[in-house]
């Protein structure tokens, strides 16, 4: 595979570091609604940072983090990649200007929980055909996590952008299309109490190591027991 081939796009969907402008998840403050999806969000950055292969990394964000976010990066010295920013949701169709030249492409949501250097190699290994395939990648309700393809349309650009994350809704939306789909169901996406339920078990578990450093493992513990009740 020809270098930087590979296109990887972190796509933050909510504002997570300003805290002027932030929404507060369930019961937590602002201060522990910044840690909580910062820590996804910078953790997923040190993961696809791990990948061996070449790729170029695009972070799309909410306007409202623009000052912040590189500062933020620059805490766990990463590859900051390309930054672009959306005025009040994420432009699709914008973003498919930005990677059309590369051969294989993986959107990941930053809310998300389970993607390792593992995750995207397996991912890259089922893009690596000459036939039209897309690799979704779920949440235990369903819920988009990740999206990977090798051909980009117009078709496909339009399900995810008005699918919402609905994985049912993105499998309708992409139905006049042939290509091969597979569904990888197996990641957390934090976005109600239940999900954060689903966040401490799946910390809970040895393999975890695998996508999560032990400096991370520790600001996610610090939620849960600042929101023990949240757990119960």
């Amino acid at each position: 595979m020809a270098d930087n081939s590979i296109s990887l796009v972190v796509i933050s969907d909510r504002i997570i570091f300003n805290e002027n402008s932030l929404k507060t998840f369930e019961t937590l403050s602002i201060e522990d609604t910044k840690l909580l999806f910062g820590t996804l969000f910078l953790n997923l950055i040190e993961n696809l940072n791990r990948n061996q292969n070449e790729f170029d990394l695009t972070i799309y964000a909410e306007k409202n983090d623009n000052d912040l976010i590189q500062t933020e990066l620059s805490t766990i010295n990463a590859d900051k990649g390309k930054l672009f920013f959306y005025d009040s949701e994420p432009d699709f169709t914008f973003l498919s200007t930005k990677i059309k030249s590369h051969m294989h492409s993986i959107f990941v949501y930053s809310d998300v929980m389970g993607v390792s250097s593992l995750s995207i190699k397996e991912i890259l290994n089922l893009l690596n055909t000459d036939e039209n395939t897309i690799v979704i990648g779920t949440s235990k309700n369903s819920s988009v996590c990740l999206i990977g393809f090798n051909h980009l349309t117009e078709n496909l650009l339009k399900a995810i952008q008005f699918a919402g994350r609905d994985y049912s809704k993105l499998l309708s939306l992409l139905k006049s299309e042939e290509h091969f789909i597979h569904t990888l169901n197996r990641f957390v996406r934090v976005y109600n109490i239940q999900s954060f339920k689903e966040l401490y078990d799946d910390l809970s578990q040895k393999k975890s190591i695998e996508y999560c450093s032990q400096e991370m493992h520790e600001k996610f513990t610090h939620l849960f027991v600042e929101y023990k009740d949240l757990l119960k």
